[in-house]
């Protein structure tokens, strides 16, 4: 019996160290920042963990005199993230949102990527609709993205997607329900899914110009079966809380369309992009079809010379690094965008706009940003959204601090 005990002993004694061993094995790892970025990596580069932190504090100044616009500043992002490799062919992210004291789900996902430059992704995520629309914000040219994106975005939806790419293109097909949201207990079926594809192809010539296009289109039920929809905009900037172009709820919808047209243009350090976004609404019980469009085109030169890359992965433009992280980076840019959501043939006046906006952009390092913008927003007769005066001609100097690490 002694000899038992000293067996189980020798055993469980022998059991620890051969844990302590191995626990210190999976400790071991790497932590390095990679512009800017830091991660945490395992010895066997089957592990890595990195945060995403985006702190964005907005502004903006009104001249105008016709209606009310509040000048003023507030928190545009407050985001937390965690995006973790897994095994070697697993990804996941989990993604939160604080912005003026609202906790919103962002990212929430996990893919399988085991294949040759390929994934499969399943959770909340944006469809794959928008240049503009896809890029993240931590690398947009200005302060908020263009109005069709403002009034048309699919936004983040529950659902599933296989991506595919090569050295330069990229396509994304996704199956998709409705956003994740706060009610736990629904009396009524979620019903608001649909189907969106992109295929974005950008080749080299002449080993100095990229050219990108890129289509895209989606088709899409109205949420909860209730078969209405509306649409709106604030002019380019969520300072204030307008939405001076606004639909208002339109009823018997029975699925709407979307579709859209990219171009953009790049050599060395001067770049080009446009986007055409056309909604299309079916409508049942003898209310006319409408349809909605909105577009933008912006022009940037990025005065220290440094370039804007096109990442394969993502079919996407990424980030600007700055060559040196005391001067930093400047650009100029300069955007035209316009939205109609007015279909007079259905009756519908929402209003009509064009924006034009000036901007300047420091890249004080790879964490940091200061964006300033001037805008001149024009209105049609019938923009009144939220009581506004229509045909009010009004500018904005808008100005952002983007932090993100």
């Amino acid at each position: 019996m002694k000899s038992f005990k000293w067996l189980l002993t020798l055993t469980f004694l022998l059991s620890l160290v051969i844990s302590a061993s191995a626990q210190d094995q999976i400790s071991k790892g790497d932590t390095e920042w990679d512009n800017g970025i830091i991660k945490f990596k395992s010895a066997d580069g089957q592990f890595m963990t990195r945060f995403d932190v985006r702190m964005y504090i907005n502004g903006a100044y009104f001249f105008e005199n016709k209606n009310h616009l509040s000048n003023g500043t507030h928190l545009r992002k407050g985001r937390f993230a965690m995006k973790t490799k897994l095994w070697n062919i697993w990804r996941a992210e989990w993604d939160m949102d604080i912005a003026e004291g609202v906790v919103e789900v962002k990212d929430m996902f996990f893919n399988y990527v085991g294949f040759h430059n390929a994934h499969i992704k399943v959770g909340h995520f944006k469809a794959p609709v928008g240049l503009n629309e896809l890029t993240s914000s931590r690398f947009l040219t200005f302060a908020e993205r263009a109005y069709p994106m403002l009034a048309f975005k699919i936004g983040r939806r529950t659902g599933i997607e296989y991506s595919k790419w090569g050295s330069n293109w990229n396509f994304r097909g996704n199956v998709f329900g409705q956003t994740m949201d706060t009610r736990k207990n629904k009396t009524v079926d979620e019903t608001g899914g649909g189907v969106a594809a992109r295929f974005a192809y950008a080749p080299v010539f002449a080993q100095k110009y990229r050219i990108h296009l890129g289509l895209a289109g989606a088709f899409i039920n109205p949420d909860d079966n209730n078969n209405v929809v509306a649409y709106n905009s604030e002019p380019e900037t969520k300072i204030g809380d307008v939405e001076i172009l606004d639909t208002g709820n339109i009823f018997d919808v029975d699925y709407t369309t979307m579709f859209g047209l990219e171009g953009a243009f790049k050599y060395k350090n001067l770049s080009f992009q446009s986007e055409y976004i056309h909604k299309g609404l079916k409508r049942m019980n003898g209310a006319k079809d409408a349809s909605f469009s909105g577009g933008y085109a912006f022009v940037s030169y990025i005065l220290t010379g440094e370039e804007r890359p096109w990442d394969e992965t993502q079919g996407e433009f990424g980030q600007i690094i700055p060559k040196n992280n005391v001067s930093g980076a400047w650009e100029v840019a300069a955007r035209y965008s316009y939205l109609d959501l007015s279909d007079t043939k259905a009756g519908i006046l929402g209003g009509m706009a064009n924006n034009y906006t000036l901007g300047l952009n420091w890249y004080a390092n790879a964490n940091m940003k200061i964006i300033l913008d001037y805008t001149i927003v024009q209105n049609s007769d019938n923009a009144t959204g939220d009581g506004f005066i229509g045909g009010d001609h009004f500018s904005v100097l808008h100005t952002m601090a983007v932090v993100f690490f």
